[in-house]
Order: C-alpha cells, then sequence, then structure tokens
C-alpha cells in the first residue's frame, strides 16, 4: 500500500524541539502516513520538493499578524507572531490550494485558512484557552451533517473537544468560500470546523485532534478517524 508523504507546518525544528511535534508526528504516521517538517528555517518552496509531498497538515501555534485581513492589533498577542511563519504557511497553502492537495487544518491552521479564502478573525476570546496542558477545557461542538468533517470523524454528529486557542471566528468572520461544518454548542455562536466549498478535501478544525490523550471513548476515535479519512485522501489523490 502507497505511504503517502505529508507536509507538516510547524515553528519548530524537529531536532531541537521533538517534543512540539510528537503528537503531530504520532497522530500522522499512526494513520499510515510519513512525515516531512516543513518550518521557516528549511522551507525553500523548491518545486521539485514539494511535488514529492501529497498533502499538508498546518499545524497550531501563535497568533497570525491581523495585518493579513487588513486589521490592527486588537487583541493578538504579539509575543507569539512569527512573520516567517505567517509567510511560509500562506504561500504553502496557496500551492497547496492551486494544486487541489488535501489539507488538515489545525488550530492556527483553521485560522491561516480561513484568512487566505478571504475571512478574518476575532482577535481575542476570553475563556477558551486552557491554562496549562495538565489543566484543559473541554467543550461540546456539534458537527454538520453531510459534510466532509461529518464523514471524517465517522458520521458523529456530536463530539468533546479541547480547547487551546484564544482567537476564532462566527459566521460574520467566515470567509465566503468556506462553509462551516462544527459549531460550538454554547451561547457563543463560535464556528469550530470548516472546509473548501471550491476543493476536493480541504478541513480545518479549531481543535487539536493529534492530542489524542486529552480526548476519551468516542471522541478520541473521531479524532484518529479524521487523521485516517485525511491519510487515505492523500493516498487515493496520488493513486
Amino acid at each position: 500500500m502507497y505511504r503517502p508523504r505529508v507536509g507538516l507546518t510547524t515553528l519548530y525544528n524537529e531536532k531541537v524541539h521533538p517534543e512540539k511535534l510528537r503528537y503531530y508526528r504520532e497522530a500522522i504516521e499512526r494513520a499510515g502516513a510519513e512525515v516531512v517538517i516543513l518550518h521557516p528555517d528549511t522551507c525553500t518552496f523548491n518545486p521539485k520538493r514539494l511535488a514529492q509531498l501529497d498533502g499538508f497538515v498546518l499545524g497550531g501555534g501563535g497568533d497570525v499578524h491581523p495585518r493579513y485581513y487588513g486589521e490592527d492589533i486588537n487583541g493578538t498577542n504579539v509575543e507569539t507572531i512569527h512573520e516567517g511563519r505567517d509567510a511560509m504557511e500562506f504561500r504553502l497553502l496557496e500551492i497547496a490550494l492551486e494544486r487541489d492537495m488535501p489539507v488538515l487544518a489545525i488550530c492556527r491552521g483553521f485560522q491561516v485558512l480561513n484568512i487566505l479564502m478571504g475571512g478574518k478573525l476575532i482577535q481575542h476570546i476570553p475563556g477558551h484557552k486552557s491554562p496549562s496542558r495538565e489543566e484543559i477545557i473541554h467543550h461540546l461542538v456539534r458537527v454538520v451533517p453531510n459534510t466532509l468533517l461529518w464523514e471524517a470523524m465517522g458520521r458523529r454528529s456530536e463530539i468533546v473537544v479541547n480547547s487551546h486557542h484564544h482567537q476564532g471566528l462566527t459566521p460574520q468572520e467566515l470567509a465566503p468560500r468556506l462553509r462551516a461544518s462544527a459549531h460550538l454548542v454554547g451561547d457563543l455562536p463560535l464556528i469550530e470546523g470548516i472546509e473548501s466549498k471550491e476543493h476536493r478535501w480541504v478541513v480545518g478544525v479549531q481543535w487539536h485532534p493529534e492530542r489524542l490523550h486529552e480526548f476519551a471513548g468516542e471522541s478520541r476515535q473521531a479524532q484518529e478517524h479524521l487523521f485516517r479519512a485525511f491519510v487515505q485522501e492523500c493516498a487515493r489523490v496520488t493513486a
């Protein structure tokens, strides 16, 4: 069976901070793919190298500079902005979309996808970022039936997810080229899942599905199913 090669975008050099990428690597490899790390220090946009990739995972991390969606800093954590990563991920995502490659966009990646497709962000949402890696905030999301995300998560309509973000979006900030595929169950009309209307398999989730130890029962199974669906799509496109 073909083992697809998946580019994982990150700020971290795996040789220096392997622990930062552990859960991504384990989740992608467990689903049947090989991981290729892409970070600002080494990503050269070499056409031959990029042509060897079958899909992309846009990983989590710090805040995107709000100039990318036409706003001044107003709640964005300036200490986490990395201009090199912003430039790298927007260019890689442009290439992936031009080639109709499968993309799984996670947390920050979810936000990058929405911005590139013409949307914006709420720059700060109190109470959604887990205080620590030991004290995790969880909440319920409702998945829209008959979406790519619904299929990818085993046709589950409700799941409990983790929450490590302080930015996000509602229907008002949603890019017109995207559809909402999951919503927060609660007082705020936050969108938790998005997908492209124009591409074969481009899916974003606001939570961190790779951190499987933070899920239990059916919610954990849904995260594993999501990675398998993504990797299967990478292999299918190449076959």
